[in-house]
């Protein structure tokens, strides 16, 4: 007797083959058989007829390694059929050190917020290494497996004892290398780099290659926020070389969809050798943000601010000099203020207006008044990038080029929130980026199969991630059945940016590793996920 069966369903295995008709069924933690009219009993049956049964999907950049201690039902990727998040991106990791040296890094950059810290500080285990981090999860537990890399800016300033901009010494860099051994021997899965982040920036190409001639040895993936403020070509072109160096596998992290001439030079790099691949947000329209994180992520995109805390940003804010070196250092602020809108404030005249409607009103130049309202004593709610006031609120669509370019993949890069604070971080329809993504590729004319191999076994691939992306006999169950008419995510006009929290629709049934976490819009809590080791695969 099986422990599980899909019926009737519509299966695409995650290789592009074309769709076939089969009943899945499964055993433990692994799919048993792919078969039609399987007639074998099971304790448990799923009729998916009309529907879709594809493998669990794989978020190659997120940064989710942390939320778990707070919520570990990963809900938002569970309901679009998610099942395996790469952790650990943009040069943020979660060693070395203990728990109290990580944190304060990743304070420092603005991936939680202060009251998450000081929570995580208080309530939870403490690690210092790989091993340990996963030990830590497992007492947690998550509904998402995860595979985790480790972040390149992190051990830098662990090692160098501080964010600096020089290169590693010669012991320096044996302790870099030896942490990174370390760490790959336990079972991590690669290196990340974060360039336009402190102190991760302050890498040469030369140290990037060194750093990933190291993982080489492991067949393992670097992955790079890339150097944007050289440009997105130029810092495309940067990183492709590090892989042309090197020979190792590289993955280009987010990389945005209005420079299509950047995946043209990605791709011309592939053609010549190059092990790369891409991830890219599907719908990136801006970032909501409470002022706190504003000012940390201030501090963290600034050479001279990331030293000195929150507190030095805040000075900073009431001096000239100060203002003048925001202006200029941080990027996320830079572009019309008719972008920038007050979604929420404890003055509701304020709301739902961007900084520019508001400096007018007040004549004073746009850049002052957004820096004003970051001084002031008023807590907000920031929409970044948002769509200019007065013109319709719609996402640009991915470009021919990048849609036909075959080593293209959702990477979500969705930024851990604060659950007891809703508005302290999220990010608008990130949390449905499979469910546009498949939306907007299907429209263009590229078979749901395609899709879905975009999305599993690319990735799975890429990474080394073994029998997941596959729905095949004798692969981990890892399943999701989507009713992809109604596999939706609001669109633009349907969002209130006052309810965060919105998930997509369509996904009617996940299991992860065997075991049910969404079954026809009712979520469980199973924590059936696991931290992935890259050394212990198979066993």
């Amino acid at each position: 007797m099986y422990d599980f069966l899909i019926r009737n369903g519509m299966v695409v295995d995650g290789t592009g083959k074309p769709a076939f008709a089969a009943d899945v069924a499964i055993q433990g933690n692994r799919i048993a058989q792919v078969a039609p009219d399987i007639r074998e009993e099971a304790r448990d049956t799923y009729d998916a007829k009309g529907k879709y049964v594809i493998p669990g999907l794989i978020d190659p950049h997120v940064h989710e390694e942390w939320y778990c201690f707070d919520d570990g039902s990963y809900e938002s990727y569970i309901r679009q059929g998610v099942t395996t998040l790469v952790n650990g991106n943009c040069s943020h990791s979660v060693v070395p050190g203990h728990k109290k040296e990580i944190l304060d890094y990743y304070l420092g950059n603005g991936l939680v917020g202060i009251k998450q810290y000081q929570r995580y500080m208080e309530k939870w285990p403490d690690w210092h290494d790989f091993a340990g981090y996963c030990d830590a999860v497992a007492t947690v537990g998550t509904n998402c497996n995860f595979v985790t890399l480790l972040g390149h800016g992190s051990i830098r300033q662990y090692v160098m004892h501080g964010a600096y901009n020089r290169p590693p010494d010669e012991l320096e860099q044996a302790q870099i290398e030896a942490i990174i051994r370390h760490n790959m021997d336990q079972g991590a899965w690669g290196i990340s780099f974060g360039l336009d982040y402190v102190p991760s920036r302050y890498a040469t190409t030369d140290e990037l290659c060194d750093v990933v001639n190291i993982i080489k040895r492991y067949d393992a993936v670097s992955a790079a926020h890339l150097r944007h403020y050289i440009g997105i070509p130029e810092s495309t072109a940067e990183f492709c070389e590090v892989g042309r160096r090197t020979g190792a596998k590289i993955q280009i992290s987010h990389l945005a969809s209005n420079s299509p001439e950047s995946y043209d030079i990605a791709l011309k790099a592939i053609s010549e050798g190059v092990r790369a691949h891409i991830d890219v947000i599907p719908s990136s329209v801006g970032h909501c943000t409470g002022k706190e994180r504003m000012l940390l992520f201030t501090m963290a995109l600034s050479d001279e601010l990331f030293s000195q805390g929150i507190e030095g940003v805040k000075r900073a804010l009431k001096t000239r000099e100060g203002r003048e070196l925001i202006k200029r250092e941080n990027y996320t602020m830079a572009g019309p203020k008719d972008k920038i809108y007050i979604v929420h404030s404890e003055d509701p005249h304020l709301e739902n207006r961007s900084v520019r409607d508001i400096a007018r009103e007040r004549g004073i130049d746009e850049d002052e008044c957004m820096l004003d309202l970051m001084a002031d004593d008023l807590n907000y709610v920031f929409w970044l990038n948002a769509p200019a006031a007065n013109t319709p609120s719609k996402f640009i669509d991915h470009c021919d080029s990048i849609v036909a370019n075959p080593y293209v993949s959702v990477g979500s890069d969705t930024i851990m929130g604060d659950p007891e604070d809703p508005f302290d971080w999220y990010e608008i329809r990130r949390r449905g980026g499979f469910a546009i993504f498949a939306q907007m590729y299907q429209k263009k004319g590229v078979p749901y199969e395609e899709i879905v191999r975009r999305n599993t076994t690319m990735v799975a691939d890429h990474f080394g991630i073994y029998k997941r992306g596959r729905l095949m006999e004798g692969c981990y169950a890892d399943v999701a059945v989507i009713d992809l008419p109604n596999y939706r995510y609001p669109e633009m006009d349907q969002i209130q940016y006052k309810t965060p929290k919105l998930n997509a629709t369509g996904c009617d049934l996940v299991l992860c590793n065997g075991k049910v976490e969404l079954k026809d819009g009712e979520l469980f809590q199973t924590y059936a996920g696991r931290v992935l080791k890259k050394n212990e695969q198979g066993l």
